[in-house]
């Protein structure tokens, strides 16, 4: 072994070390405020688990056991920017505190089946001028964990013995897993709930008692001989060793014979328009009639009766089950004309049966929304100036269309886009969208689809935009298709989209396309026929949260076999995209990282003129508020490609065919204004887009199409901070990032920091987090 020395070259400055002593005095302590003065108070407190766990375990298990501190031995810590720290108002120190949260942890870590835990306590106090900090300790080994030996069930009931055999395994008691309380618990649920769908609507866990077995009670047993005692104190050596535990659900004796009796479904009566309130304006007319044996009474005739009875799943005659309970419950309440449903069960005349009444009161039929925008938007496609824009939103809509609580809404929009000819941009927009609460669909589909979250979406739309001395741009849309739920997935799939874009550009502007290839093949007329797919979930575990989004759309695939449609303005083309993000969310802070990947193959013929881009409509970019922050709207890519910073003075935006993506971003909280919390966030993005394949062989596009052998070294990255204005309803954002590489630079494009300084940054203005 070669012997090593170190040796430190100091450049001292006074100024320098003063400031770099207080910042280390300040930025990492905690600054108590509004302490009790020359008297001893909570500073923190530090629990420190022991024996043999894995790193994870003994994590969860001291955030678990901080939670059981009493009241009186907590602190509030506030940090300010994520660093700077203050305790407010800290409590008295009192060990009688300390021995009620002795008692909290052992009560839970008995629950957790460590029945044999020691907790060490002891506390240290510090003083600084009139403070008195009080630091407390806990060292806890928690012990051997109690295991599931042997699980049974002795229900004295023989249909639920029959039952609880039958399901046995689907048991959350397994042999070999720890023991728990909270497992225990989850146990009875399952079984009341299979109990409950069938028929036994009355039974609860008050009903059931869980025995676990003790070989110490069976040692003190005077009928025992000394041959059966010494087995029992061996077994109960083995226990000692690897403890475990015999468990079994036991019925509780009959007090109320009802509690066991398996009811059916009797009369249904359904109030469609019960009011939270009566209105004595309202005309006294009921109005009665039965559907598939279901009694509807109604007041104001604001529904169908066939619609309410196919939404029943509780029917007359019909075995009850708390699943068609739940189900009927939740049909009414996620459909939007009702703002409350309510289900009464009623003693029936026949002793086993059990009559329902659904109550349902119906929201505002009608909503008004009104939208005022602004935007700006700096280097815009077809100029360098910069635009401010302003829109005006109306949307109409009514909750009960067809009386069949089909929502349908009718939206309006108008905006202008202000620059150096004044109004540069005109915008007008009409929509209207129905959203049927069913799934409509041919028998064959319908038959093999069950979801009762199921909606299916219409939608048609039509825009006209007009970019002074530019283009026209004239757009019809029409779509027909699903969105559903599953637990925490939702699905929308569009079997149906069709879009028509007519581009009618000026002379001047197609002089300007002709110049650049790229953007020639994109901007033109077309028409896309074709499908869409989007999957979605969001997964929240304690403080972590994963949201996923998965989307797929295709044009051309079927029609496009047409050669007319072909070699006319249909695009073919598919495309997919995945946005990944992970949020972990700190006491009062949060990290939330992102990953998003995409890409679109163009595959078409137009006459004999492959396509070869994505319409731009429907292509990547990267560079704004949301995305690549260091860079403007669209101004970032193609790849390492040198031409997009150079033609046009550099004001050409890109779009591409891939993109490539990832951000992280910490976020803490500052202070605030006016009662408004100001929050900041520093973070850095990483990306870049590209071509599927050189659309110009120019040596000037070299770099833009995507090659796996060196697309990560033209990954472009910025870093940057922010402010952000959180508004309540909204949260208004300024950003402020630099370039740390930029892959398309025309000298140094390798290098990291290059030509940085402190007025080089790129603002950008959003509403919301990026991610």
């Amino acid at each position: 072994m070669r012997d090593r020395r170190q040796v430190t070259v100091s450049f001292f400055n006074p100024a320098v070390a003063l400031v770099t002593s207080l910042s280390i005095l300040v930025f990492s302590c905690v600054v108590p405020k509004k302490y009790p003065h020359y008297k001893p108070f909570v500073y923190s407190n530090n629990i420190k688990i022991e024996g043999n766990m894995k790193a994870s375990e003994k994590k969860e298990l001291v955030l678990r056991l901080s939670n059981q501190l009493d009241d009186s031995l907590r602190t509030q810590i506030v940090s300010i920017a994520g660093v700077y720290k203050r305790l407010i108002s800290p409590p008295v120190f009192d060990t009688m505190n300390m021995r009620r949260s002795l008692g909290f942890m052992v009560a839970l870590l008995n629950s957790l089946g460590y029945y044999s835990p020691t907790i060490k306590d002891t506390f240290r106090i510090d003083t600084a001028g009139n403070q008195y900090r009080v630091t407390t300790y806990f060292r806890v080994n928690p012990g051997k964990n109690l295991k599931f030996d042997s699980i049974g069930y002795d229900l004295a009931t023989p249909a639920l013995q029959t039952l609880a055999v039958k399901y046995r395994q689907q048991s959350l008691l397994k042999k070999g897993q720890p023991y728990s309380k909270q497992v225990i618990s989850s146990e009875l649920d399952r079984l009341v709930g299979i109990f409950r769908n069938n028929g036994y609507y009355k039974f609860s866990k008050d009903d059931m008692v869980v025995e676990r077995d003790t070989v110490v009670a069976g040692l003190i047993d005077p009928t025992l001989d000394p041959f059966q005692q010494f087995a029992l104190l061996e077994e109960l050596k083995k226990k000692r060793e690897h403890p475990t535990v015999n468990v079994v659900i036991k019925e509780r004796p009959v007090k109320d014979s009802s509690r066991i009796v398996q009811y059916y479904v009797g009369k249904v009566t359904v109030h469609p328009d019960r009011l939270l309130q009566d209105d004595t304006t309202l005309p006294k007319h009921i109005d009665t009639s039965v559907v598939r044996n279901i009694t509807i009474i109604s007041q104001t005739n604001k529904f169908h009766p066939g619609f309410l009875a196919d939404n029943i799943y509780l029917r007359p005659g019909n075995l009850f089950t708390q699943d068609d309970y739940i189900r009927t419950l939740n049909r009414f309440t996620q459909m939007g004309a009702w703002q409350q449903s309510t289900i009464n069960l009623i003693p029936s005349d026949s002793p086993d049966s059990v009559d329902v009444n659904l109550l349902l009161t119906p929201g505002k039929k009608q909503k008004l929304n009104v939208d005022l925008e602004a935007s700006r938007n700096t280097n815009d496609i077809v100029t360098a100036s910069n635009l401010l824009g302003i829109g005006l939103s109306l949307a109409l809509t009514n909750r009960n269309t067809f009386k069949e609580s089909v929502q349908s809404t009718t939206s309006l929009r108008g905006g202008l886009e202000f620059g150096s000819n004044f109004i540069q941009t005109k915008q007008a927009s009409i929509s209207h969208t129905f959203i049927f609460p069913r799934l409509i669909a041919p028998t064959i589909i319908s038959s093999k689809f069950k979801s009762d979250s199921i909606q299916t979406v219409q939608n048609f739309n039509g825009s006209y935009t007009k970019r002074r001395e530019f283009f026209t741009e004239r757009s019809l849309n029409g779509s027909w298709g699903y969105q559903w739920s599953r637990g925490n997935k939702s699905f929308i799939y569009t079997p149906l989209n069709i879009e028509y874009t007519l581009l009618t550009k000026t002379d001047s502007f197609q002089h300007y396309l002709d110049s650049i290839p790229s953007l020639n093949l994109a901007f033109k007329s077309g028409l896309v026929i074709g499908q869409q797919f989007i999957f979605s979930s969001v997964k929240k575990k304690e403080n972590r949260t994963n949201l996923l989004r998965i989307s797929a759309e295709e044009s051309g695939a079927t029609l496009g076999l047409i050669k007319a449609l072909n070699d006319g303005a249909l695009w073919r083309f598919i495309k997919g995209d995945i946005d990944y993000r992970h949020h972990i969310d700190f006491k009062r802070t949060q990290l939330a990282m992102r990953v998003y990947a995409g890409a679109g193959w163009a595959y078409g013929k137009e006459t004999s003129i492959g396509e070869e881009a994505l319409p731009f409509y429907k292509a990547f970019f990267a560079g704004g508020p949301n995305t690549m922050r260091g860079w403007q709207v669209r101004q970032l890519g193609l790849g390492s490609s040198k031409y997009y910073d150079t033609a046009k003075n550099g004001q050409i935006d890109r779009f591409g065919d891939v993109q490539l993506e990832g951000n992280i971003e910490y976020r803490f909280p500052v202070g605030s204004v006016f009662g408004f919390k100001l929050l900041s966030a520093l973070y850095v993005d990483a990306g870049n887009i590209w071509n599927r394949r050189l659309i110009d062989t120019a040596a000037a596009y070299k770099g833009s199409d995507f090659q796996f052998d060196r697309f990560y070294k033209e990954i472009a990255v910025d870093a940057g901070t922010g402010l952000r204005v959180d508004f309540i309803w909204f949260i208004l954002r300024f950003d402020w990032a630099y370039k740390i590489r930029d892959p398309q630079r025309l000298d140094y494009s390798n290098r990291w920091f290059y030509g940085l300084s402190l007025g080089s940054g790129q603002f950008q203005l959003g509403i919301g987090y990026p991610f």
